[in-house]
This record gives structure tokens, C-alpha cells and sequence, in this order.
């Protein structure tokens, strides 16, 4: 093998196989970026290019095919090149024996959202999966990207470079994960443990002095726990792409990379006016960056490597998610970010959301239809919060068997140690392996009624085994049906994002992008829990006649309805007064991270 090999490296050195991308900006008034993609043919009579039909992380098909325009293919001297359409997206590009082609279109970036581009007028973001096509069979081949844009553009992306490029990935896989901003932003950098994270705001003038005072601090906090639990941060520089809406958008979230994520919230749920950040910014942060390990390093063998032509379907959703979401949750408690009552409280917050589905449902079937996005009982996204009880509920097992010896954290590490580091995929059989090995020795069967199986999870008789109370009290409550978030500007004023159908706001005609005044004679404010005085005003009253009042094309309308009201479990978790010494230890444990202490 090694005598076949040497001769073939030095007949076709790397920088031949090589694949050089250009990207431009054709209109940012059209919302249209240019890419030039030049690939090495020698030898080759058909060359056949496909891009993804979706993002590993984002688990959608989006077929970023539907958004190209004017395609064209020409050989190294220039020549146009016949070429056409061999499936959805992948075209078909007789080489005319042309040892280089380049392929050249226009990407229509109209859209917000978390993996698809969008350019403004002086901005764009885009994902590799986006705009980067790839050879079929020929994902390993290594890229460089260069950049022509207009005066004053800088860019920031995930890719290793500087500059205007050329910007380098060893193969396709590190090139579709890139994440990048260009044009006019905020660019600021902290460093911790000996790597840079770099913070990337668009615009600009979201990213305060005193926000970021707030997001350096918490970010810091953040990355150490997190870096903590796996020995140190993975990669050699990691970016927060930050983009904050002033415009009505019905969602917020973010997607991560390998190195980097990209998370998109409304400009009222970002900061307010003094600096501090939103509630949800935190969850979030943490969230994303708890991804560089369990997802992108971590991963189910379903997904090693990635398909980029279609659904990638794996069980294990709720552990690449769900328990993501608890070690988020778990980071804000153990850097400080979090009290306890606050852990607590989202504690409840997911059992609420978990029982308030209208028919049981699985786990792992969640983590297959996430491809589907049910309408009717969105277990797609339901694996969120219970996959974050049940990595709760196996933190306190393991911990309550081994007397505090060993806890999930053990269990992750040794998905890090023995999968990831060893270039693998984990099964379900090897998770379970890993659980009994760490001291749950009922891990079968709990994994049968819990995860693939349907059964409510036992809040009550696992967590007390740390302390943990939980109250439940299931009771009617009006039910409005709106989720409204404050809209830019000094006035903050509570703009609809979606309504839910069957309350009363969706009997009454609301629409998203109202903006909410008055509920009866509730008013809607940012600087009080209204909804909770709406509930307590109008409990009782179903069937009663209410108003309710919204600006909509600048013109005030008063809206006809009934109050609406339905069946809501509320959940209480506290901590006991007067825990045993045992139950004492397993709350440190969970909370600190600390074992046999």
C-alpha cells in the first residue's frame, strides 16, 4: 500500500484537488450573493455537483437548491459548458475534457432564519450548506474561500483565514459547517481558557457597551464550566454569530458548529434599554455552546458522517437535545448564573410544557418525526424539555445507586473519550452500556417505559432521592393563546409573534405582527406580568364576553371574543427544608458537579 500511495500524492498534489469558492455580492438591493466554484476535473468526462438539502443541527429539509439563479459552467479556458438537472439538487456538467470547471450562480438571501442566508444592504450571513456546492463522492477534498466585496465589508466566519481570504477547511464536512457574517457589524473577542471566542453582532448598535459588559461575563462563565467537564475547549477559535431582529419575526433560537453558533432573538427579548439581557439569552448561549461537545463531537452513529441529500433519522434526538438542554441548564446553576430556585423553577417550567400534550408520546418517536414538525402534537420539539427531565432523572439514578460516587457527567465524558475521540458514533445499546457501567443498573428498563416507551416520568419518586419536592395541582385557566414579545424602540410595545388556534385571540382575528394594548381591562405591559393578572381578572369567567384591543396598520381595532379557558397541570419544585444527609449530597453533586463528597 505505502508504494502505490507516495507516487500517487506526487503525481496529483493536494493543491490540485483543491476546490476554490468566490463569494460575491451581485445585489444586496436584490437580496443576491454570487458564487464562483472552481473544481480539479482531470480525467473526468461528467462532473456532478450537488448542494445539501439541509444543515446537521437544523433537522429540516430546506432544499437550499430552490434558491439559486443563473447557472453556468465554463472550462478553464473559458468555454460554456453544456449542463443540466440530474435530481433536485444535484446538476450534471459534461467536462469537455476540461481539467478545471467553474461553476458560477446567484443565491437569492432573503430569509431569516437559523440556517439559511440573508444579505441586506450592508450585512450578510450565510451557512456552507447555503452556497458551497460539493463534487458527489468527493466530500474530502480540501477548500479555499476567497472573498470580493464592497468597500468598508470585513468578515468574520468560522473558517480558518483572515481577511479577504483564501480561507481554508480540510474537506467538505468543516467547509458546510461555516458559519459566516459579512459586511457592517460589531466584532468584539474575549479569551478564555488560552482560546478566543470572538462575539459577532449584527447591527452594530445592539451590541452596547453595557450588553456587552453582560455578554463577555456570561459568556466567560459559560465556556469555563462547560470546558471544565471535558478537560478543555476543543477547538482553536470559536465565534457567537449574533443576529438581533427589530423587525417582526415569530421565532428565536439558535444553531450550532463545530467552532461556532449562530443564535437569532428579537431585539426586545436580546437586551433592554439598560443593557441587561433578555431571559432567554443565557438558556441560549449555554444551549449552543454545550453543542461543540454533545452534537458535534458527540454524535449518534445515524448521523456519521452526514448525508447531505436527506433526512438522517436517529432515535437519540432527546440526548443530543433534550439532556443538551438540561447540562445548559445545569452550566447556569454551576457558574453561578443560576440560583438554586431558579434551576428549580425551569424544573417546573418543562414538566408544565411536557404534561400539557394532549396524547402521551416517546421520546425517541419525537426524535424521528423532528423531520415532520407535527402539527397537532409536536413531539418534534417536545424532546426538548423532557429529554432535559429525563437527563435529570438519570443524573439523580446514577448518583442515588453509587452513593454520589458517579453521575451523568461520567457518562457524558465517556461518549467524549470512547466514541468521539475515537472518530465514532454512539447506539442507544452503547448509552445504556455506559449508564449500567456508572452504576444504573436498571437502565433497560427505564429506558423501555420512559424513553421508548410512553409512560408519565416519575418526577416524585426519583428526585426526591435529592431533595427535590414536587407539587402538582391541575386547575383551569384562561387561555389567551398569544405570544407576544416587546418590539424595538423606547416604548417597547408587546408585538404578537404567533396565536395559538383554538383560545380566544385566535377566535377573535389577532394576527402576528398586532400589537397587543388590552385584554378586557387588562392592559398589555412589558414592566409587570400581565398575562398572570389577565388570569387571575378573567378566572372563572369562560363563556364571558371580552375585548380585545390592538394597533394594526397604525389604526387602533377592538377585537370581539369570549374568554376561553382550559385544564393546566402547574408544577411547584422546591428544595426540602430538612434534607437527609445523603439527599443533601446528591443536590450538591447535581448542582456542583462534585462526586463521593
Amino acid at each position: 500500500m505505502r508504494s502505490l500511495l507516495t507516487p500517487f500524492l506526487i503525481a496529483v498534489p493536494l493543491s490540485a484537488q483543491t476546490v476554490q469558492y468566490e463569494v460575491s455580492v451581485a445585489s444586496a438591493s436584490a437580496h443576491l450573493l454570487h458564487v464562483a466554484a472552481e473544481f480539479p476535473t482531470r480525467g473526468q468526462e461528467t462532473l456532478y455537483v450537488s448542494l445539501p438539502a439541509w444543515s446537521p443541527g437544523a433537522y429540516e429539509i430546506q432544499n437550499y437548491a430552490r434558491y439559486l439563479r443563473h447557472f453556468g459552467a465554463k472550462s478553464s479556458s473559458g468555454q460554456a459548458l453544456f449542463w443540466d438537472r440530474f435530481d433536485k439538487d444535484t446538476w450534471r456538467v459534461p467536462t469537455g475534457k476540461s481539467d478545471r470547471v467553474t461553476i458560477a450562480f446567484d443565491y437569492l438571501a432573503d430569509t431569516i432564519d437559523l440556517s439559511i442566508a440573508r444579505l441586506v444592504d450592508d450585512f450578510g450571513q450565510f451557512l456552507g450548506t447555503n452556497l458551497f456546492l460539493y463534487e458527489e463522492g468527493q466530500l474530502d477534498r480540501p477548500a479555499e474561500v476567497r472573498f470580493a466585496l464592497p468597500a468598508g465589508w470585513q468578515v468574520t466566519t468560522a473558517l480558518k483565514g483572515s481577511g479577504s481570504g483564501p480561507y481554508t477547511a480540510a474537506d467538505y464536512h468543516e467547509l458546510a459547517d461555516a458559519e459566516s457574517f459579512i459586511g457592517k457589524y460589531s466584532l468584539d473577542s474575549i479569551r478564555v481558557d488560552g482560546r478566543s471566542i470572538r462575539i459577532a453582532v449584527w447591527p452594530a448598535e445592539a451590541y452596547s457597551p453595557a450588553v456587552a459588559r453582560n455578554m463577555r461575563t456570561d459568556l466567560e462563565k459559560i465556556a469555563k464550566t462547560e470546558n471544565t467537564l471535558f478537560g478543555g475547549p476543543p477547538y482553536d477559535n470559536y465565534t457567537v454569530f449574533f443576529n438581533v431582529i427589530h423587525e417582526p419575526v415569530n421565532f428565536g433560537g439558535g444553531l450550532e458548529h463545530s467552532a461556532a453558533q449562530f443564535d437569532i432573538l428579537p431585539a426586545g427579548a436580546f437586551a433592554d434599554a439598560a443593557g441587561n439581557l433578555g431571559s432567554f439569552m443565557v438558556p441560549l448561549l449555554s444551549h449552543e455552546y454545550f453543542h461543540v461537545f454533545n452534537v458535534k463531537r458527540i454524535r449518534p452513529s445515524d448521523m456519521w458522517p452526514y448525508d447531505y441529500h436527506g433526512e438522517q433519522y436517529t432515535p437519540l434526538l432527546w440526548w443530543s437535545e433534550g439532556v443538551t438542554d438540561y447540562y445548559a441548564d445545569l452550566t447556569n446553576i454551576r457558574s453561578g448564573l443560576w440560583t438554586a430556585e431558579q434551576f428549580l423553577s425551569n424544573v417546573a417550567a418543562d414538566m408544565r410544557q411536557v404534561e400539557s400534550t394532549p396524547e402521551p408520546w416517546s421520546e425517541e418517536d419525537g426524535s424521528v418525526a423532528t423531520w415532520i414538525n407535527e402539527v397537532f402534537v409536536n413531539s418534534s420539539q417536545l424532546y426538548y424539555p423532557k429529554g432535559a427531565l429525563t437527563g435529570l432523572l438519570l443524573d439523580v439514578s446514577i448518583r442515588d445507586a453509587t452513593d454520589d460516587r458517579h453521575g451523568l457527567d461520567d457518562v457524558m465524558r465517556a461518549l467524549y473519550t470512547r466514541f468521539y475521540q475515537q472518530r465514532k458514533g454512539f447506539r442507544t445499546a452503547d448509552l445504556l452500556a455506559l449508564l449500567r457501567e456508572f452504576g444504573m443498573l436498571d437502565a433497560d428498563r427505564f429506558y423501555q417505559q420512559y424513553i421508548n416507551g410512553r409512560e408519565p416520568l416519575p418526577y416524585e419518586t426519583v428526585l426526591t432521592k435529592a431533595g427535590i419536592a414536587v407539587h402538582r395541582q391541575t386547575a383551569s385557566a384562561p387561555f389567551l393563546g398569544v405570544n407576544a414579545q416587546p418590539g424595538p424602540g423606547p416604548e417597547r410595545k408587546l408585538v404578537v409573534q404567533d396565536v395559538v388556534a383554538g383560545s380566544s385571540a385566535d377566535a377573535a382575528g389577532v394576527k402576528s405582527g398586532d400589537v397587543l394594548m388590552k385584554v378586557g381591562d387588562v392592559e398589555a405591559r412589558t414592566d409587570e406580568d400581565w398575562g398572570a393578572k389577565f388570569r387571575r381578572r378573567y378566572r372563572g369567567q369562560a363563556g364571558a364576553p371580552i375585548t380585545i384591543t390592538v394597533q394594526r396598520d397604525q389604526a387602533t381595532v377592538t377585537l370581539n371574543t369570549q374568554v376561553r379557558e382550559r385544564g393546566a397541570t402547574t408544577f411547584e419544585v422546591t428544595l426540602a427544608p430538612t434534607p437527609t444527609p445523603k439527599q443533601a449530597k446528591i443536590w450538591r453533586g447535581v448542582s456542583s458537579g462534585s462526586t463521593g463528597s
